[in-house]
């Protein structure tokens, strides 16, 4: 795993991306970027194609964490409350199993979230979730940046994984009417005649 890379605003602030200081960074306005290989993430590598390149485990996430702190007043002449945010961006990709073709294709990730840092499990909770750029997170002093990049990769995952276009159809799929790949359906079984039927053609004949 490589060293982050820190910015100027950043030189003060104690980093490590396994664990560091949330709250210390985000007060501080931290900003680091750098990047993780997926083998340093192995719940990332459990949802990798079996059939993945032998390389996979050595693919590139790029990160940046920004931390950002807003100091807030509820109403005039009320105690001003501080707020945290970090900022997160991953981008990579992961190889997967197409699930029309059953080929293996890499697919893209790259998300962007805004966090608000909360001070305990009960003050997450509490959160209102009506934004869906925000989400909540609970601080630490020894925080684990890493296990959050992996959280965001596996958030970013398809759940249908799927070429946009596929370099061939597996044999045993077929296109339905309405585009979509569907299941080969079973050859259909010769009906045998209603015997109703062949008694209505006799009596007709007579």
């Amino acid at each position: 795993m490589s060293q982050p890379t820190k910015s100027a605003a950043a030189s003060a602030v104690a980093f490590d991306l396994r664990e560091t200081d949330l709250f210390a960074f985000c007060r501080k306005g931290g900003n680091v970027a750098g990047d993780v290989a997926m083998r340093d993430l192995p719940r990332i590598l459990a949802e990798t194609a079996a059939d993945a390149p032998a390389s996979a485990p050595d693919e590139i996430f790029r990160y940046t964490l920004a931390g950002v702190m807003r100091e807030e007043a509820a109403e005039p002449g009320a105690p001003v409350l501080q707020r945290l945010f970090l900022d997160v961006t991953v981008e990579g990709r992961v190889w997967l199993d197409c699930q029309r073709c059953l080929q293996v294709y890499p697919e893209p990730i790259d998300t962007s979230m805004r966090f608000e840092v909360m001070a305990s499990e009960e003050a997450a909770d509490a959160a209102p979730m009506d934004d869906d750029e925000l989400d909540v997170i609970v601080g630490a002093k020894a925080f684990s940046a890493l296990e959050l990049i992996e959280d965001e990769v596996l958030l970013a995952l398809p759940s249908a994984p799927k070429h946009e276009v596929c370099p061939a159809v597996h044999e045993s799929l077929v296109t339905g009417a309405d585009g979509e790949v569907e299941p080969e359906a079973p050859p259909e079984v010769e009906k045998r005649p209603s015997p109703f039927a062949v008694l209505a053609g006799l009596k007709t004949k007579r």
